[in-house]
């Protein structure tokens, strides 16, 4: 069966302003290392799918910089969406994309990844999307990656493990998705062995998710066909916009797999990351004994606690100002060439509404 992988690109990354900008969004980013987390996900999968079966699907006002940091991957492969209408759309958009590319295959089966998760152990990463390939070729599964938990973490969902398949031990059960919880609830969820993250990483076939939006989201599955049609029209992008624009904003975990009742799970046993916040980066940078996580040029007498991060025009940590924290503790510091930003560790997922006081105040060029 034809293995393609589709990686999801699209979203603006508001929480990593005033690195992150709608032009230069948080995939592109070269956070913590020397490629962006986009090159990341493409060499990740390429050992496994062949390049031109490999789609990033992004906004348009980000395709041009998403072709030229993409690498191996065909433009033509590189399909931006005419507004951002959520996950839902966008997998709705990649069915109809699967089903006119590949014509002469009876189905395919769709490894479904994002642009911003930061994975080092690309070996056993392959081993379980082997698995998750084998398991979604075989069954009408919707499958999903869920990531053993390492912390009570309030910030992610998870997805609740039940029993295993009788013909892969490796493969679970999901007995049901769960919002993100109370710190008190995410304990539980941590002792239990059972909750694992909601990884946002999944494989089906391309005619399993089709069926599974006829059963639980009938208005993006009524524009399917459409959808497929509109992608060779003659006018296409308008065509295109028109269908797309009917289709839900909703998520696809909302959307669809919470819904389904033929959900499985690849318990993970690679590592995993979602880089969502400025808090993110402790996790990825090493700690100096008091704390501190810096990248650039800074300095942090008497502080504790703190992550700070400066770069320049050119994204990197050579042509940063300098940044001195003196005195301080738990603060996020984010320098860039235009902006600095300022705030309690605590306050870092709150970080996106800046976006918003940016838009009404009038200064888009920020944004």
């Amino acid at each position: 069966m034809k293995r393609v992988a589709v990686i999801m690109a699209g979203g603006a990354g508001e929480r990593f302003w005033p690195l992150s900008r709608q032009r230069y969004p948080k995939q592109l980013l070269r956070i913590a290392g020397n490629r962006s987390m986009l090159s990341e996900s493409v060499a990740r999968i390429s050992p496994m799918v062949a390049p031109e079966d490999v789609y990033v699907i992004t906004g348009t006002s980000l395709r041009e910089a998403i072709c030229a940091e993409s690498g191996v991957i065909p433009p033509n492969n590189i399909i931006a969406e005419p507004e951002g209408r959520n996950t839902a759309a966008c997998l709705a958009l990649a069915v109809a994309l699967m089903e006119q590319r590949y014509t002469e295959e009876p189905d395919t089966v769709m490894a479904v990844l994002t642009a911003d998760h930061s994975i080092h152990n690309t070996e056993a990463f392959a081993a379980d999307l082997a698995t998750a390939f084998a398991h979604a070729e075989t069954h009408d599964c919707l499958v999903t990656f869920g990531i053993p938990p390492t912390r009570a973490e309030t910030g992610y969902g998870y997805v609740e493990a039940g029993e295993p398949f009788a013909d892969d031990p490796r493969v679970r059960r999901v007995l049901a998705f769960r919002e993100k919880p109370s710190l008190e609830t995410a304990r539980q969820y941590l002792s239990t062995g059972r909750h694992l993250w909601n990884s946002g990483m999944f494989v089906w076939r391309t005619s399993v998710l089709r069926e599974a939006f006829r059963l639980t989201l009938p208005e993006a599955y009524a524009q399917l066909d459409a959808l497929r049609d509109a992608l060779t029209a003659d006018d296409s992008p308008d065509r295109l916009a028109k269908v797309f624009g009917l289709l839900p904003r909703i998520s696809i975990d909302f959307g669809v797999m919470e819904r389904a009742s033929n959900v499985a799970v690849v318990r993970a046993s690679f590592d995993w990351d979602d880089i969502g916040t400025w808090t993110s980066i402790s996790r990825l940078l090493e700690a100096d004994a008091s704390g501190n996580v810096t990248f650039g040029k800074c300095l942090l007498p008497d502080s504790a606690g703190c992550i700070v991060y400066s770069v320049g025009e050119s994204k990197g940590p050579e042509d940063g100002r300098l940044v001195v924290g003196f005195g301080v503790k738990d603060l996020v510091i984010v320098s860039t060439a235009d902006a600095v930003l300022v705030c309690p560790r605590e306050s870092a997922q709150q970080v996106k509404a800046i976006a918003a006081r940016l838009r009404e105040e009038g200064l888009d060029e920020y944004l």
